[in-house]
């Protein structure tokens, strides 16, 4: 039966609004097709049931295993042990040293024992390297001499295990807790022999008491693990279906049918979604829940119940299903756009790993000690929805109510772009029906070179980022300490802007592209964009401040941070100022802004992607830098930086608004401790170093809305989809 019959049947579409039967038939026949497939119905009904029930069963096991297992220990030297109080007892540690199980077993060896030409130090060793004892105690001569007793620090034993060796590892953790023992009954003996009271080693006792409600500390260990696994279970949930949804009909020869019918793209993507999204919130319910009545019985059974688990509130895990859809219908949206990109399953998956280790790091983010719902944590995707679900389970309704409008909108634009990025893969024949031609290293090669653009193409700009934030993590980890002086300085900065900047921009323009200046987009603009923006740099600058001071605000900056750059800023103020903004305002405005509003724009702006020449460029510039404050603020000023590049279609003005930007920046402490008239109306000396006058700061944001007025009056150049050759 035709998978799109009814479609087919229907009269011609007389509108292009998206109609609600439609996206139902589809969403019905995805999944009737799915819930036929026994691959789905294992992995996502039958496989949760089964894995969190083995996977129990399996840790009773394990537990039994190592509650049988009798820890062997050899204690060479007992004689040498004359001390009061007793540590042994016959051929054992005495009863109230030891934790009270059978399952220690202990062999008394002398030094006379060992065999002859063997030493105690290469015998001890043997034992333990061969697993015939899994620790050995060591007690030397003279262990109990008048001067050398076991209260005195010489009196030195020794216990010898192997790392490599878990046994060896409990063993020696079971020794050194029954010598702390013996050693705290020593020094007690010996202080009552000696008439102290050992209550003046213990002056004061205190009580630990936990405030929370009841239901707090039940949900302490379940709001924290049991959203974590929804998530991840959500996220994987979306991806089988998603692959089979679209790469899969494409090897059916089922995908053509259906784009073939009435039914609209925007259509066809809101039912395939429905159905990933259903997929999606089933396998992480059912996850959830044979994971709850697994863990209650294992825990109950292998004794480590208590109240730091608890058993989950079932009425404030509620949350997590509400929360659980637009998480659902997120991942869900994204994988569908990865995966209609594939031209098979098989490489559907190869495409779906990366995204899944792109957005796993945010759904671990909320499990770091101190992480907790707040204005900045609310502003990261995913994150943000996980500490919120966190909040109304464990009761803070308070705080959950507060962030909520931020974890909302943060959540609905991420699921938006999500969903539109899916729309324009099904919108884009390229991408469902292109790439079907076999690819041979050498034909490539031949293709690079002999079909070079003036510009470079949307993949070579995505490789020419993603080698120079690949550049720029390894030349950060290779720098051993921050520089503390101008050659140290100037050293850096070149190494970084040049060599993992501006280098790999230049020889991936000279050997791909056929023009340097068309593919950095080196060109004259109208005269009057150049003072605009140096004003705009200028204007803009009180803005930027603020901007970073509320990013400082909401992420703030570790002690540990601030000391390791102290240095550094020391020497910014004792430099010569030409030097300072020659290194840190002309080179970096120069270098980056060839490298990303130049080659990587000139490359993302091409087929129409004005949006996203914007938005990645902005993201991989902000990325470039070191500290997270920095790269928001950074990230926030490649924003206006690519609009700008866009409206003016050059390089140009952007190399002119970020060098202003960043001479200001380092220049502003200078400028408002020197003796220039009229600089006292600009600048004011604070506790927190130089800042802007008020007056200055309202009078420069009309300023800069008249600059922003004048690049909106422009008219963006016309871009060749094919040749990327720009045009007034």
């Amino acid at each position: 039966m035709n998978r799109s019959h009814d479609l087919l049947t229907q009269p011609e579409r007389t509108s292009n609004k998206p109609r609600f039967s439609a996206i139902l038939l589809i969403y019905v026949r995805e999944m009737r097709d799915q819930l036929r497939d026994r691959r789905t119905l294992f992995t996502i009904a039958l496989l949760p049931i089964m894995l969190y029930p083995l996977v129990g069963t399996l840790l009773l096991q394990i537990a039994q295993f190592t509650q049988q297992h009798t820890t062997t220990v050899c204690v060479v030297g007992s004689e040498n042990i004359q001390g009061v109080p007793p540590l042994l007892e016959g051929d054992a540690f005495c009863e109230h040293y030891t934790d009270g199980s059978n399952n220690l077993s202990l062999l008394l060896r002398g030094v006379d024992d060992l065999a002859e030409g063997d030493t105690l130090a290469d015998a001890t060793n043997r034992w333990v390297r061969d697993g015939t004892f899994d620790a050995v105690l060591i007690f030397p001569p003279h262990f109990s001499e008048p001067d050398s007793n076991p209260g005195d620090p010489k009196a030195t034993a020794q216990v010898l295990y192997s790392v490599a060796s878990d046994e060896s590892q409990i063993a020696m953790n079971r020794v050194t807790d029954i010598l702390n023992n013996w050693k705290a009954t020593c020094v007690a003996e010996s202080l009552a022999a000696s008439g102290i009271d050992m209550k003046m080693l213990e002056p004061f006792q205190w009580d630990n008491v936990d405030l929370s409600p009841e239901r707090t500390r039940e949900a302490a260990f379940w709001s924290k693990m049991l959203p974590f696994i929804m998530l991840v279970w959500a996220m994987t949930g979306a991806f089988y279906p998603a692959i089979d949804l679209v790469a899969g009909e494409k090897e059916r020869g089922t995908l053509e049918t259906l784009l073939c019918s009435p039914a609209l793209r925007s259509e066809i993507v809101w039912g395939k979604l429905g159905a990933v999204a259903s997929f999606s919130m089933l396998t992480a319910i059912l996850n959830a829940a044979s994971m709850l009545l697994t863990s209650s019985f294992v825990f109950q059974q292998i004794g480590v119940s208590g109240a730091s688990l608890g058993a989950p509130p079932l009425i404030p895990m509620l949350w997590l299903f509400v929360a659980l859809i637009p998480l659902s219908c997120l991942f869900s949206a994204l994988a569908l756009a990865v995966a209609a990109m594939a031209r098979s399953s098989k490489e559907g998956q190869y495409y779906l790993m990366p995204l899944m280790m792109v957005t796993l790091p945010l759904v671990l983010l909320p499990m770091l000690p101190g992480m907790n719902l707040s204005a900045g944590t609310s502003l990261i995707p995913v994150t943000g929805m996980f500490l919120l679900v966190r909040s109304l389970v464990e009761g803070q309704y308070g705080d959950a109510l507060l962030h909520l409008p931020l974890v909302f909108g943060v959540t609905a634009g991420c699921l938006w772009l999500a969903v539109t990025w899916a729309k324009r893969q099904f919108e884009n024949e390229a991408v469902l029906f292109g790439g079907q031609e076999q690819w041979e290293l050498g034909l490539w090669v031949k293709h690079l070179w002999r079909d070079r653009q003036p510009v470079s193409t949307i993949a070579q700009a995505y490789a020419c980022g993603a080698i120079i934030l690949v550049a720029l993590f390894f030349g950060r980890l290779a720098a051993t300490s921050v520089p503390e002086d101008l050659a140290g300085i100037t050293k850096m900065i070149l190494s970084s802007q040049l060599g993992f900047i501006l280098a790999p921009a230049l020889l991936m323009s000279v050997m791909l592209t056929t023009s340097l200046r068309t593919s950095f987009r080196i060109r004259l603009p109208h005269w009057l964009c150049f003072p605009m923006a140096v004003a705009l740099g200028l204007t803009m600058h009180p803005l930027y401040l603020a901007l970073g001071k509320w990013i400082e605000y909401t992420y703030p900056v570790s002690d540990k941070a601030v000391q390791a750059m102290q240095p550094f800023l020391e020497q910014i103020e004792t430099v010569p100022w030409f030097s300072i903004v020659f290194l840190m305002a002309l080179i970096p405005a120069l270098c980056e802004e060839l490298a990303f509003r130049g080659f990587i724009f000139g490359g993302l702006v091409r087929q129409g992607g004005r949006l996203r020449a914007i938005v990645v460029t902005a993201l991989m510039f902000g990325i470039s830098h070191g500290f997270l404050q920095q790269s928001i603020a950074a990230s926030c000023m490649g924003i206006l930086l690519g609009w700008i590049a866009l409206r003016t279609g050059s390089v140009l003005p952007c190399i002119l608004v970020h060098f202003t930007n960043n001479a200001l920046s380092v220049s502003m402490a200078r400028l408002s401790e020197s003796n220039v008239s009229g600089m006292h109306l600009f600048f004011t000396t604070t506790q927190n170093g130089a800042a802007y006058q008020p007056v200055w700061f309202l009078l420069s944001t009309g300023l800069a809305i008249t600059c922003l007025l004048y690049f909106a009056t422009l008219r963006s150049p016309v871009i060749d989809s094919n040749a990327g050759v720009n045009s007034l």
